[in-house]
């Protein structure tokens, strides 16, 4: 059996790791250790310029499991009392950001791993061990995480508050780096400790492997015939009967809860939403692609804009992405893509036809559930195709009109990966913002408008003499397109 825990730095997953090889008699896997073990060398040694990381070659790294304890050991020498002080562990971090450090040791973790093991770190569930039997994901909020810290450090000189700015700063480096960015995996069990013993995280860690539940996501819904994907492969789906009961109405990106038997996903819990797009009804939305053409279909700028007010209300990322830039003018693309970079936007420009950026867009959604919104014809089915690598049906562009032809009718989950999946979503590029939102939203949905503080409270920034806004389009700080566009969404509410 190998179960692989992931969380944030002081959160607990080691000391649980740790209890859970005692009960299970299972071997212990410390992979923070093993970047520790180079962070070590580095200081030791006074290394001063090692990103090229050359000195790898000469590292043999090892883990040893040793009266039921890890025990780590750098070029035959034991080293695991020497990498627990925070100088090791803040450079530790640091060097994780690096693909030459994480592809040296990737391998090493897969072969401590393969008889079975608990394994522990930051990206063991989503990268390291994906098909790992079980995934849990530990995490408590900041300010217990220190005190915990400073618990363990109590005979050391480091405060309570620089072990919290230090783990502050862990966070964010962990948690926006490049290369395997700390999150959960999509199927992992998430369990906040902030309110919990150690002993109650335990017992709620072994209730779940006895039970034998897995997680799953739903991709398809049909009716009610149900499609679950869990672990890479595909289920049809059936509520369980307390579930059926509740009259709990389950959607298409639903994290599930529940038991697989044979070619059947038994669901017996819906995880709470993050979200619930309106129309048409997708969970767990963590990001919209608005894909538009400036050609081919020709752009229509308020079409763009209104799904941008959208997303910013439903509290939505967003990232705008242009295609067919292969057929568009240099100066206008420079034109549309400067508008919204300008506003506040990530632009992103690809030739889908072309291949040409669509390694940058996936590297930007991965792990994410993503959401496709735009017009017909701006080539939404073909993106999908590319990233997903599925035969779906792909419309023509209308000669006359320049228009595409409607081909989704109906909400689906494309799988990139097991952790990323993508969905084209037409009834939301068509939405009618009265509908989700009030006239009030509207202004708060135009980021550009944030910059400037109006001096007229409850101000539509329509016409008032003195607003701040108004001032701004006048003196070319606001873009007028965008402006005009704003008016036009605003006097549909008045």
């Amino acid at each position: 059996m190998i179960i692989a825990i992931d969380g944030p730095a002081g959160s607990g997953k080691s000391s649980i790791a740790k209890k859970l090889s005692e009960i299970l008699n299972i071997k212990y896997v410390e992979t923070g250790a093993l970047y520790r073990a180079i962070a070590y060398y580095i200081i030791q040694n006074k290394m001063q310029n090692y990103n090229n990381f050359e000195f790898l070659k000469n590292l043999k790294i090892e883990q040893k499991f040793i009266n039921k304890t890890a025990r780590t050991f750098l070029n035959g020498e034991d080293i695991t009392d020497n990498i627990k002080d925070e100088k090791v562990g803040n450079l530790a971090s640091e060097i994780s950001k690096f693909k030459q450090v994480r592809d040296f040791l990737i391998d090493i973790q897969r072969e401590l791993s393969k008889d079975g093991a608990i394994v522990e770190g930051r990206d063991i569930g989503t990268v390291v061990l994906k098909d790992a039997d079980y995934k849990f994901y530990i995490t408590a909020k900041l300010e217990e995480r220190a005190m915990r810290r400073y618990k363990q450090l109590n005979k050391s000189n480091v405060s309570y508050e620089d072990i919290l700015e230090i783990l502050k700063n862990r966070d964010i480096s962990d948690l926006n780096r490049e290369i395997s960015p700390l999150r959960p995996s999509r199927d992992a069990f998430i369990i906040d400790t902030t309110n919990l013993r150690e002993d109650e995280v335990i017992e709620e860690i072994l209730d779940i492997i006895r039970k034998n539940l897995c997680i799953g996501t739903v991709i398809s819904r049909e009716g009610q015939k149900l499609s679950v994907i869990s672990k890479g492969k595909v289920f049809r789906a059936i509520p369980r009967g307390k579930l059926l009961k509740s009259e709990r109405k389950i959607y298409v990106g639903d994290i599930v809860v529940g038991k697989r038997e044979g070619e059947f996903f038994v669901i017996e819990k819906i995880k709470e939403r993050t979200n619930l797009l309106p129309r048409p009804p997708i969970a767990n939305v963590s990001k919209c692609i608005l894909m538009f053409t400036i050609r081919e279909p020709e752009i229509v700028q308020i079409q763009l804009d209104k799904i941008l007010c959208a997303c910013e209300f439903l509290n939505i990322p967003s990232i705008i992405v242009f295609n067919k830039v292969d057929i568009t003018p240099n100066e206008e693309l420079e034109r549309y893509v400067s508008i919204y970079k300008d506003a506040g936007y990530e632009v992103i420009t690809v030739s889908v036809k072309e291949n040409m950026n669509l390694d940058i867009l996936l590297n930007r959604i991965r792990g994410d559930l993503v959401v496709l919104a735009g017009p017909s014809g701006v080539g939404k089915s073909s993106l999908i195709k590319a990233l997903a690598n599925v035969d779906i049906r792909i419309g023509e562009v209308s000669k006359r009109l320049k228009r595409g032809t409607q081909t989704t009718t109906e909400v689906k989950l494309y799988s990139i990966d097991n952790e990323t999946f993508i969905a084209d979503t037409p009834g939301f590029s068509k939405i009618e913002l009265n509908e989700i939102m009030k006239k009030e939203d509207v202004r708060n949905c135009f980021r550009e408008f944030s910059k400037y503080k109006c001096a007229f409270r409850d101000c539509f920034h329509i016409k008032e003499e003195g607003c701040s806004i108004v001032e701004a389009v006048s003196m070319g700080k606001i873009n007028k397109e965008r402006y005009e566009n704003y008016l036009k969404i605003i006097t549909k509410f008045l």
